[in-house]
């Protein structure tokens, strides 16, 4: 596994550790567990069925070619040092040897990256369900933004899925707010490979964001284009970028402290 080269692994005192932490991983062991919670979740809670391609310890996992390209970044329990939350972490020095980012097969991302500054791209993102309540995702941003400041990666940028079960109903409601208070300006627009079209007179459902999503608005990210359709998850994924600087006021204090406070 390709490893970043500051991320040095040493053996881990959980004792000395918060009741949940982040960490980078790196050993089989450990990355087959992570895995196997992505094929849980992706998987059999949101009951798609995909073609698997390994099995670890007799369990299914969800693997694909990017991940022997990428760092594992997970939260753990302090207590039973179980993982409890994952986000798989490409940087654009890994991105120039793998060839291209993970969002590319979905998206037209050149307005993007083509910038200057250095990137970093997060994708399977997944929380354990006995820890969807907020804390495992905020130590998972704060790791994340302490290690953008570190290593000087302006953009932050990934997928975010919308789920299509209800037929589209809650993509037509969140559509018209996107548009109109989170939606990136012109040069920052991605245009989708195979766009999602909502099919007019949808009854719109509950305006209600996914956590990922919200996570990232709430941070300060911008939505940069129309929806793509995953048939294989059935979702509509949106292009979601997060400039460091910026991340919003109320969020800055928590996720973008100083290295002298960290």
């Amino acid at each position: 596994m390709l490893q970043e080269q500051n991320l040095t692994q040493r053996p881990v005192d959980f004792s000395q550790k918060p009741r949940i932490f982040a960490e980078f991983i790196s050993t089989e062991q450990e990355i087959r567990s992570a895995q196997k919670m992505r094929y849980e979740v992706f998987c059999e809670e949101y009951k798609v069925e995909l073609p698997v391609n390994m099995i670890w310890n007799g369990h299914p996992i969800d693997v694909d070619d990017l991940d022997d390209h990428c760092l594992h970044l997970v939260v753990r329990s302090q207590m039973s040092g179980e993982i409890i939350g994952y986000t798989r972490v490409l940087t654009c020095d890994l991105a120039k040897r793998f060839g291209r980012y993970y969002s590319s097969h979905e998206f037209n991302i050149e307005n993007v990256i083509n910038r200057p500054g250095r990137f970093l791209e997060i994708g399977r993102t997944c929380i354990h369900p006995e820890h969807r309540n907020g804390a495992t995702i905020a130590v998972l941003w704060a790791f994340l933004a302490r290690f953008m400041q570190e290593n000087n990666y302006q953009y932050l940028f990934g997928c975010a899925s919308v789920s299509l079960e209800d037929g589209g109903q809650t993509l037509a409601a969140l559509t018209p707010i996107i548009r109109e208070k989170y939606m990136a300006n012109d040069e920052f627009r991605v245009t989708p490979k195979v766009p999602f079209k909502l099919r007019t007179g949808i009854k719109e459902g509950k305006a209600s964001f996914p956590p990922l999503l919200k996570a990232y608005t709430r941070m300060g990210a911008r939505i940069c284009g129309e929806a793509c359709w995953d048939p294989d998850f059935n979702v509509a994924d949106l292009f979601v970028l997060l400039d460091i600087n910026n991340v919003a006021n109320r969020y800055a204090r928590h996720f973008l402290k100083d290295r002298e406070a960290a």
